[in-house]
């Protein structure tokens, strides 16, 4: 049975009973709000969030930033290429030879100071649509969801023959 959750507007969201559809709604949804309001500085939410690791965290792997936001190397690849065809990334060579890091050029850190702003917006527009209890029990879901994704993936058989 469908129940219709609480909205502002006429149009009220029904519940789906599938977690990931719920969950890739949500996503969709967010994604969309941070994008509005990147979107004056040429810079998506998805581009947005890698740029900032590499902002805070310096030289990366590809395996460790992957690991960080959970994508899959094809789509990592795909992401990675883009922003250094935008000049916002390079590549540095790693100890070992065998990887390759990445790293923020100056032209990535002018379009990151640059986005911060929008951002910070995009994040205060979030919050300000919950109460503090709503924003940190949201983080706390957020956070318990991962883990259990996480730990019911690696239980699901691969397909793939050894």
């Amino acid at each position: 049975m469908r129940r219709r959750t609480e909205t502002a507007g006429r149009d009220a969201l029904i519940d789906f009973p599938c977690a990931c559809a719920t969950v890739r709604r949500a996503a969709r949804v967010v994604t969309q709000l941070y994008d509005g309001h990147l979107r004056s500085n040429q810079i998506e939410g998805t581009q947005f969030a890698l740029l900032s690791v590499l902002g805070s965290q310096g030289s990366c792997s590809q395996a460790a930033i992957g690991h960080r936001f959970a994508l899959d190397k094809t789509t990592l690849s795909r992401n990675l290429k883009l922003l250094k065809n935008k000049g916002w990334i390079e590549t540095t060579g790693a100890e070992d030879g065998r990887e390759r890091r990445y790293v923020l050029t100056v032209t990535g850190q002018k379009r990151l100071a640059a986005a911060k702003p929008a951002w910070r917006r995009a994040q205060e527009h979030l919050r300000s649509s919950m109460s503090a209890k709503e924003w940190a029990a949201m983080w706390k879901v957020f956070r318990m969801l991962t883990v259990a994704a996480h730990t019911a993936r690696s239980h699901v058989p691969t397909g793939r023959t050894q």
